[in-house]
């Protein structure tokens, strides 16, 4: 089961023959209200719902994937990972990490499903990554009860300015390189933990202008995402509605020879298997 904004509501959507459907949530106003009460809307209303129910309801609708809104509209934190995939690390010639190397990006350049970006510099990247959702959250969750704090997964692009994130020596930079407005788009729904089989084996695409650019599957990352939740954690309160950026493959334009950045006009399209796509159109 997914959850998506539709029309400015929080929405049920089930997918049947390439067609979405879908029916409001009675009793929230937002997915962010959603999240704040997590276990109780997974006792009340997903216990007893299905795609079948969905499709079924009387008040069920066709949908139209393009007016898919941002979900999330309000998370607290964003903490994100850097070099979690080792292919990824050899293109940065950086060092496999000891232990998660987790930075910041800013609430403020959230940005939904179907999203646009101005340029900050000649030297913005691309970054396709699997995002968590947090439900339950808390502090100091351990590896093993990971899963009960996570209400499910979005797709999500990690767009960056390498020449700031360099400023002052490579890496110097990240939080604000990677925060610029709309440089961290996600969507277009959540799909819920429960609704997702096997997430480790899905597979991440990046497609610039229709050309695959990184393709790679979740179990890839060197840091899995019961250790990202128990690790991140054990330092802050993990809040309902955060998003964690749980890292990107190989791909990048930084990693290319020569390298390769994005331009006005470029359309970069992110999608992960059974979790949907996103796309950003470079103005």
């Amino acid at each position: 089961m997914k959850l998506a904004m539709y029309e400015d509501k929080p929405t049920l959507v089930a997918l049947q023959n390439n067609q979405f459907w879908g029916v409001p949530v009675d009793g929230y106003n937002s997915i962010d209200d959603i999240l704040n009460d997590w276990q109780g809307f997974v006792s009340k209303v997903l216990i007893d719902v299905s795609d079948e129910k969905i499709i079924n309801n009387d008040d069920s609708k066709a949908l139209d994937p393009s007016q898919f809104e941002l979900p999330v509209q309000h998370p607290r934190q964003i903490p994100a990972i850097g070099f979690n995939y080792l292919d990824h690390m050899k293109e940065m010639a950086t060092a496999k990490p000891k232990a998660p190397n987790v930075f910041n990006k800013f609430v403020s350049s959230l940005a939904g499903p179907q999203n646009a970006i101005h340029l900050s510099s000649d030297t913005v990247d691309w970054e396709t990554e699997l995002v968590v959702v947090i439900g339950r959250g808390g502090r100091n969750i351990s590896r093993e009860d990971a899963e009960d704090a996570i209400a499910g997964y979005m797709v999500g692009q990690d767009l960056s300015d390498r020449q700031m994130q360099s400023i002052d020596g490579a890496g110097t930079q990240f939080d604000l390189s990677k925060s610029f407005k709309h440089y961290s788009p996600v969507g277009p729904y959540i799909s819920t933990i429960a609704d997702t089989d096997d997430i480790v084996s899905k597979q991440v695409v990046t497609k610039v202008n229709g050309e695959i650019v990184q393709q790679a599957t979740i179990d890839q990352m060197i840091f899995d995402i019961q250790t990202l939740v128990s690790y991140i954690s054990g330092v802050i309160d993990l809040y309902p509605g955060d998003l964690i950026f749980t890292g990107t493959p190989s791909g990048t334009g930084v990693g290319r020879d020569p390298q390769v950045f994005l331009k006005s006009g470029d359309v970069i399209t992110s999608e992960i298997d059974g979790l949907g796509a996103i796309s950003t159109k470079v103005n």
